[in-house]
């Protein structure tokens, strides 16, 4: 099992701004993903597995046999198909370019930053070692969020720990560069810095945020850099910040100032995922551990008939003689709806009565009513 870091890089964005999230982060479960939910997460893993095997096999640091033992696991896997493996080519070839005649090329690389950071460690992409240069490349395999490379703390500490590692074989490194490359957005973005100027980042700045994220002192600062924070439901800290701009958003528009209004605005979002997280975490918990809130219920979510087997019910309507134009739109059986309008209320339902089902509904909280009228009543 692979060990994960308390002040890990890719969450240092959060515990160098909000640096008490550490360690109550630490005090939460993982979060639980719904039976059939695709897990993102592996899928990000594979496509790193799939990048990490090619690079290795193209650089001869693995042979054939693992090559292909490894390929054929991941293909097994059910994220994988030609579109994933397409993107995996094209971060694959990216990398390919960025590496010269004399680098030494390195994948998935363990870096340690522990000088800087309490038992600080990490995982880099890929890192290129030249003699006068230090690049770490970062596969982000979401198509979700633009990730971008300028000021990015996490590259940052994977080019330090990489220049902890290498500065005595490589004593002549005097500048780093980082890349994040985002196949399935078409993004590639890079910044970059000089040894000197990485350094004094780490002294002044990281050493002194990191002393207080692992002794899990400081404030709570909510911030974009809530999303994948595990407390990110629960936070006191948060729910005041949103609150205090619910307030003004609650007002009625023409009583806001200028200065109100843009405010408004910009946290507008920030409040709708806020929303979002807390919702996400009421379902969970009624889901799983049935702690419903008071007020409401669990449902589930209305369905759409649908037929299970649109060739075979596309073959049952053509013997009871309608035309194909008649049960078919351009490249799909018509709707269930439409079809009964067809003949006679209620006969085209009974020719396909085996083939239509109704998917089940997804849980979700609504308002019980039948509570509400009960607290009324009182």
């Amino acid at each position: 099992m692979t060990a994960h870091a308390l002040l890990s890089a890719s969450s240092s964005k959060r515990w160098l701004t909000c640096t008490p999230s550490a360690r109550l982060e630490a005090t939460l479960p993982e979060p639980k993903r719904s039976v059939g939910d695709f897990d993102y997460s592996k899928e990000g893993t594979m496509a790193h597995s799939l990048a990490e095997i090619k690079l290795r096999y193209h650089y001869n640091q693995i042979g054939f046999e693992e090559y292909t033992r490894e390929y054929e696991i991941i293909k097994a896997t059910p994220y994988y198909n030609e579109e994933f493996e397409a993107y995996v080519d094209n971060y694959v070839l990216y990398v390919r370019s960025q590496i010269g005649e004399g680098d030494t090329p390195l994948f998935e690389q363990r870096v340690d930053f522990s000088d800087y950071v309490p038992d600080g460690f990490g995982t880099a992409d890929v890192v290129i070692l030249s003699k006068h240069k230090i690049r770490v490349i970062d596969l982000k395999f979401g198509r979700g969020i633009p990730v971008s490379a300028i000021d990015n703390p996490q590259l940052r500490l994977y080019a330090l720990g990489a220049y902890s590692k290498f500065k005595e074989e490589f004593p002549e490194i005097k500048e780093v560069e980082y890349v994040i490359h985002q196949p399935r957005l078409d993004s590639i973005s890079s910044d970059g810095t000089s040894i000197h100027r990485l350094l004094d980042w780490a002294n002044t700045y990281v050493k002194s945020k990191a002393k207080r994220a692992w002794a899990g002192s400081g404030e709570f600062i909510p911030g974009e850099w809530c999303q994948f924070c595990k407390a990110k439901a629960q936070c006191r800290a948060r729910a005041d910040f949103n609150n205090e701009v619910a307030k003004l958003e609650f007002r009625s528009p023409p009583l806001l100032t200028d200065e109100e209004l843009t405010g408004v605005l910009a946290k507008a979002q920030d409040i709708r995922t806020w929303v979002n997280d807390v919702e996400e975490y009421a379902l969970e918990r009624a889901v799983t551990d049935n702690v419903v809130p008071t007020g409401f219920k669990l449902a589930t979510t209305v369905t759409h008939r649908k037929i299970s087997d649109t060739e075979f019910a596309a073959t049952i309507l053509k013997e009871k003689g309608l035309p194909d134009e008649a049960i078919w739109e351009p490249r799909k059986l018509k709707s269930i709806a439409t079809l009964e309008k067809l003949g006679p209320k209620g006969q085209v339902a009974a020719w396909l009565s085996e083939l239509i089902v109704r998917p089940e509904g997804s849980p979700k909280l609504v308002r019980d009513k039948t509570s509400q009228a009960k607290e009324d009543f009182k």
